[in-house]
């Protein structure tokens, strides 16, 4: 059974969630339902813990791929989907030989993209699980009309915000801060501009916050049952303004239903929980 693992250089797992956690604080602070402090950081905890297997097991996919294609074939990866389940004790689940340290890796190519299925086994404080993550990366050539018309996520309008939502503010300074505690410094998340060229509804003055970012925001406020598997699908990007932006706000206003966990930015969902 593979070890766990670490996030920058940790070795314990609660000092991983404190660092994930300190980020979510800041963000839930924000809440429109107006949170204590305290409360804020306790719901942070709960988020951070929750989507720490999916953080690692992500760590281990970026791993893979810089180890076999460099260290420039993270940059300009999009991720669609992440699945997490906890397997029952003697469960073992068959990667293959072929799999190093527990990831198992599935490549496609379709209309214009690359599409990756990552499988990572793994325990985390004792407990074994198994994620699946979706990843995607554009292989056709940035040409406008080809981008436009390949978009991986894009602008969508008619969808009204469920009544009873919570709103938070998210900026560029929370998706860097999550970078460095996740270890995922994809240059979509960090560089305005970057997530346009990766396919991205984003504008050239944005950057797009992760989606375990969003995942864990999500799982802070609606806790999964633990006999569940935690499916986070991610249908758009949740595109934050780039800091000291002169046009508008220099954030993200997103929307979290409290009943299912599913955020919205305007009338975009960006993230559904199945």
């Amino acid at each position: 059974m593979p070890s766990i693992v670490r996030v920058n250089g940790l070795s314990s797992c609660d000092d991983a969630v404190e660092r994930l956690a300190a980020v979510l604080s800041g963000v839930l602070a924000t809440g429109s339902s107006g949170l204590s402090d305290r409360e804020a950081h306790r719901q942070a905890r709960r988020g951070a813990t929750a989507i720490l297997p999916a953080v690692q097991a992500m760590h281990q996919v970026q791993g893979w791929v810089r180890d076999c294609r460099g260290e420039a074939a993270w940059e300009g990866l999009v991720h669609r989907r992440c699945r997490m389940s906890v397997r029952p004790a003697g469960d073992g689940v068959a990667l293959g030989t072929d799999a190093p340290d527990g990831v198992s890796i599935r490549q496609v190519e379709r209309a214009g993209w690359e599409l990756i299925q990552a499988t990572v086994e793994l325990t985390v404080t004792g407990q074994p699980w198994l994620v699946v993550h979706e990843l995607a990366r554009r292989t056709l050539p940035p040409g406008r009309d080809a981008a436009e018309k390949r978009k991986l996520t894009a602008p969508e309008t008619g969808f009204d915000t469920p009544s009873g939502s919570v709103f938070y503010r998210l900026a560029d300074t929370d998706v860097a801060a999550w970078a460095q505690a996740s270890g995922d410094r994809n240059p979509i998340h960090l560089l305005p501009g970057r997530a346009a060229e990766a396919g991205l509804s984003a504008g050239s003055g944005e950057v797009v916050a992760h989606g375990l970012l969003l995942g864990a925001i999500s799982l802070a406020l609606v806790q999964s049952s633990p006999l569940r598997q935690t499916d986070l699908v991610f249908i758009g990007s949740a595109d934050v303004p780039e800091s000291g932006s002169s046009a508008g706000e220099s954030w993200a206003t997103l929307a979290v239903d409290p009943a299912s966990g599913d955020i919205t930015q305007g009338r975009r969902p960006v993230l559904r929980r199945r």
